[in-house]
């Protein structure tokens, strides 16, 4: 079952990038993009450590006047712009935090009052169950529970919710399965240890959906399979949640019953 939602969400912020390098330097630095983005469009992209764990996520936005709208992590905002000052270099570009933009987020009869009022906006690029996401002026209604619910369903792990900078490679929360990847473009931080990583194919992690028979246990909750340990619940919402988990253990199980906690789960791999 599914439900409609308007809300702002306000632990991301909007970092504004242009110039006319604004594209050009950023395209050497995050896991795809922004060359090719269009108006209209959105992108989902990530900056990477050297070893390959994600530092933070992000969905990247066409200004309309050729630079860029970058919808982030509020906790990671200023370390972004840190870092993408570093990678700058000499390239002509102006990096800003904006602080009279926020990011909104709408599904079903929403998202028309969402463009009403958005300077950007386009389906989630993760997974179109998310509905719209949009850049708009700061303020705005704040009801999240319609939006963590859908992510949650459409099995969308969130950055700040689900795990924190440095803690997870790409694949562990599905950024090559959201289109978060291009193993074909010219190179990004972390590119050498995601390529390989791809090219072995097995991966071991994935963020998976939990679905119970009762409300979701809370963050930490451990997974197992029988007597083999799986991982943890990363966030919940209803009857339902996010666990990291070893796969490759799931499917050594031989169909062993899934708890989470004490909980019977029934187990959706993305």
């Amino acid at each position: 079952m599914t439900s409609d939602f308007l809300t702002a969400l306000p632990g991301r912020a909007v970092i504004a990038i242009t110039g006319e390098d604004a594209r050009s330097f950023l395209q050497r630095v995050i896991t795809r993009g922004p060359e090719g983005l269009t108006p209209g469009g959105a992108l989902f992209s990530a900056l990477l450590t050297p070893q390959g764990k994600v530092l933070a996520d992000f969905i990247i936005f066409d200004d309309g006047e050729g630079g860029l709208l970058i919808d982030a992590p509020a906790s990671e905002a200023e370390g972004l712009i840190k870092r993408f000052s570093l990678y700058r270099l000499r390239a002509k570009a102006d990096i800003a935090l904006r602080d009279d933009l926020a990011v909104a987020a709408a599904r079903g009869e929403g998202e028309a009052e969402l463009r009403t009022v958005a300077l950007a906006a386009a389906p989630d690029p993760r997974n179109a169950m998310l509905g719209l996401r949009a850049i708009v002026p700061a303020g705005g209604p704040q009801d999240e529970a319609g939006y963590e619910a859908a992510r949650i369903a459409a099995i969308v792990p969130e950055f700040g919710r689900d795990y924190g900078p440095a803690e997870a490679f790409s694949t562990d929360v599905n950024h090559d399965l959201m289109a978060g990847i291009d193993y074909k473009k010219g190179c990004f931080v972390g590119q050498e240890v995601a390529s390989r990583m791809h090219r072995k194919g097995g991966v071991r992690k994935r963020t998976v959906r939990l679905d119970l028979d009762g409300p979701a246990p809370e963050a930490g909750t451990a997974v197992t399979a029988g007597a083999a340990p799986l991982g943890a619940i990363t966030s919940g919402a209803g009857q339902r949640a996010l666990a990291l988990i070893r796969v490759d253990r799931l499917d050594a199980s031989g169909g062993e019953p899934v708890l989470a906690g004490d909980a019977p789960a029934r187990i959706t791999l993305p």
